[in-house]
Order: C-alpha cells, then structure tokens, then sequence
C-alpha cells in the first residue's frame, strides 16, 4: 500500500490550550536563549589575524533557529512576540555588573565600550520581533495573490460558450 498525500491539516492557533502551549514554549525558548546568548556572547575565535565574534554568531544562530522552530511548531506568532518580549527580563538578572563585566548600557571594562553587550541585546530581542515581521508580510502576500487569484476568475454563469466549429 503506497502513501498518498491527503488534505492539508489544520492546526488549532486560537484555542486557549494551543495558546497556553505557545506561552509555554515561548517562555522556555526565551530563557534558552537569554542564558545562551549571555553566557557566550564574548567568545572570539582568531582566524587568519582577525578575531571572529563567534559568540555573538552562535547566539544569532541559536536564536534564528529557537523563532523558525516556535513558529514551525505552532503556525502562530504569538510565541515569537513573546520572545522578543521576554528576552530582556530574562536576561535582567545577567546583566548587572560582574567579574567579566556588564551587558547593560553602558558596557564598559576597564573603560574601554564593549559593544558584544549592546549586540547581544540587538539579537536577543530583534530576532524574534523581525521573524514577527517576516511572517506576517509572507502572509500578506499569499492574502493578496489569493484575492488576485480569486478576482481573476471568472464565475461559472458569465463564462461564454464558444461557438460550435465549422463542419
């Protein structure tokens, strides 16, 4: 028995437990991604005399592919608000001042201006807010082109029938 492709599924975005889940996995994401980005955001890999921020690099990734599966997963952008959301206050408690320096504005150690601090904030919480822009302009898009579609078609009624062919 070969398998065939049925109808496409829906998936339930509006209820209160799908919203619940997305909450949830927004809140968990977020608090992944704060500690994550946070914690290696000062990683510098020297490549051919030039230092490469690959902290920040991994964190832009971790957090590109954390939007892509919340969204992925859900088929609703409430979890990528939510992470963009709580990014900051998750990270809040990280980014006093402390042995390796702050995060918070203005980040500086020993008076020189670290700029990885004021990078990580940029990722941490535009990634998800641009994800949030990224889908809903591709939803609009497909909104349009199915109208355009749709208003291309002639109805059924006013469809004229061609003349017979000449015998």
């Amino acid at each position: 028995m070969r398998w065939r492709p049925g109808p496409p599924r829906t998936v339930d975005t509006t209820s209160v437990t799908a919203r619940m889940a997305q909450v949830t996995q927004a809140v968990v994401l977020s608090i992944l991604a704060a500690l994550l980005m946070i914690t290696t955001h000062r990683v510098r890999v020297e490549l051919g005399g030039v230092d490469w921020p690959v902290g920040l690099l991994f964190g832009a990734v971790f957090q590109v592919v954390c939007c892509v599966f919340a969204y992925a997963s859900t088929g609703a952008r409430l979890p990528l608000l939510l992470m963009g959301s709580l990014w900051g206050p998750f990270a809040l408690p990280f980014l006093a001042r402390g042995a390796g320096g702050g995060v918070l504005l203005p980040a500086e150690i020993a008076g020189q201006v670290q700029y990885s601090g004021w990078v990580v904030q940029l990722l941490g919480i535009g990634i998800p807010f641009a994800a949030v822009a990224v889908v809903s302009l591709g939803r609009r898009r497909r909104v349009r082109a199915s109208r355009r579609a749709g208003a291309d078609r002639a109805p059924a009624s006013s469809a004229v029938a061609e003349p017979p062919s000449q015998r």
